[in-house]
């Protein structure tokens, strides 16, 4: 890794710099965690459908994937600390026009505000390593990546609570006042660090790619809804998309500080740990996420519970498992392999998503198996991905790869919700969201054969 600093003069303390991160991160994710019970709500007070709200997360997720590729090389240059400032102070702002929408639109406008601090995780992690040793840094990674599942539950059993009392608007409310929290504690306890060689940004990587992302997140969206394979619209955004990456391979190999080296693109490092990421987001986070409150909130296709009830019964528990395994995870991961944490998560997730196809309509049968995802998913396989964005990154670019797998997080989430919004709205029945616990299925299978590309690396004092 390239010489990296701590600009301020002031002693580091890795337990504030810890507390001032998990606040950051758990500003940020609260409104993904918070709003799942919500969804019904959101859709009565805005006066659409399920469909239209599913749309307005995938905005919050798409926006948080191009926020993935921006701010970790930007942090390079203007510093770690002032990046986290810059996004959180956005996401304040987002969250309160969140707060204040009263239609659709100025709720997108809102989440995709929010989205833009989506690089957090991603900065949390680089300033870490920089912070603590590797096997602290593994205990840390799991800490950070609990809140990843919510802050043990509770906060989607809260956001019920606030959508059933007040509607949505309280929740974003709540969040907003963490955000301020968030801030301050930033400002008073991390530490600055800069990249000391780094050169200028690649708007051209940056701008190629992030249209790559578009095209196919469009063309994506557009093939799974009914006739969609056979729209004009889906194959140009698909040709757009492979347009678009020969621009960005071309341009790349022209430029002196290119986004990503052109060397890096062929290791395997890179591209298996990118797709399974993309994969393991698309399949996992969509369904407990989106699909799972959408069926037990449906009145017609699934058991039409409330927002509180369903947080309890299916949100918390698996919130709370995952709060509590990810620090396991995260210590054992450098010690047994992060590679072997991440593909026994994916292996029983993969077994997970099966098991709710058939059970579907069984709500005793569903509310168990989303339990245990709370372990496989949210714990283990988020845990190693997270710290392998780390581990795998390019000695001449440490801040790339870890932005560029938060992107592939957060676009794995928005192409997941976006392609199960159209399967469930093409039947709005329970064969529908049988339909789209398939294409999860699948999705999840992917992700575990990308995983088993990823090679080992020396690193002192972690196994990978």
């Amino acid at each position: 890794m390239k010489d990296e600093a701590a600009v301020d003069s002031r002693e580091v303390k890795p337990v504030l710099v810890l507390t001032a991160l998990v606040v950051a991160v758990a500003s940020f994710q609260l409104n993904a965690t918070m709003l799942a019970p919500a969804i019904g709500t959101m859709a009565a007070e805005l006066n659409t459908d399920i469909a239209t709200i599913g749309l307005s997360s995938t905005v919050f997720s798409f926006v948080t994937a191009i926020a993935g590729l921006f701010w970790p090389p930007l942090s390079d240059i203007i510093g770690r600390k002032r990046a986290l400032l810059l996004s959180t102070g956005i996401l304040t702002f987002g969250s309160l026009v969140a707060v204040l929408a009263v239609n659709v639109p100025m709720l997108m406008v809102g989440r995709a505000m929010q989205g833009a601090c989506g690089a957090t995780f991603a900065l949390s992690f680089l300033v870490l390593r920089q912070v603590v040793d590797p096997k602290r840094f593994g205990r840390y990674v799991g800490i950070i990546t609990a809140i990843n599942a919510g802050v043990g539950g509770i906060d989607t059993l809260l956001g019920g609570i606030i959508a059933d009392a007040v509607g949505f608007r309280g929740i974003f409310g709540l969040t907003l006042l963490l955000e301020i929290v968030a801030v301050i504690m930033i400002a008073l306890w991390t530490p600055e660090i800069r990249d000391l060689t780094a050169a200028r940004m690649d708007w051209w990587g940056l701008g190629s790619l992030t249209l790559v992302l578009v095209a196919i997140n469009v063309g994506l969206t557009t093939a799974f809804l009914p006739g969609g394979w056979t729209e004009w619209k889906t194959w140009v955004s698909f040709g757009i998309a492979v347009i678009a990456l020969i621009a960005f391979r071309i341009g790349e190999g022209r430029i002196t500080n290119p986004l990503l080296p052109i060397e890096a693109l062929s290791d395997r490092g890179v591209w298996g740990l990118l797709l399974t990421t993309f994969f393991t987001l698309a399949s996992s986070f969509s369904v407990l996420v989106f699909i799972i409150p959408a069926l037990t909130q449906d009145p017609e296709g699934g058991f039409g519970l409330s927002s509180t009830w369903s947080a309890l019964l299916f949100l918390m528990p698996y919130s709370l498992l995952g709060w509590i395994t990810a620090p396991v995870f995260g210590t054992l991961a450098p010690r047994i392999g992060y590679r072997l944490v991440l593909r026994i998560g994916l292996l029983s997730s993969l077994v997970l998503t099966g098991l709710m196809v058939v059970g579907v309509s069984n709500a005793a049968m569903l509310g168990c198996v989303v339990f245990f995802m709370g372990a496989t998913y949210s714990a283990a396989a988020s845990c190693a991905l997270n710290g392998l964005g780390i581990i795998y990154a390019p000695v001449s670019h440490p801040g790339i790869l870890p932005g560029m797998n938060s992107a592939a997080f957060n676009f794995g989430a928005a192409v997941g919700i976006g392609v199960m919004s159209a399967v469930i709205s093409g039947d709005p029945g329970t064969g529908g969201y049988r339909s789209a616990l398939i294409v999860a299925t699948v999705f999840t299978a992917l992700a575990f054969v990308f995983s088993l590309v990823l090679p080992a690396r020396q690193v002192e004092g972690e196994k990978v």
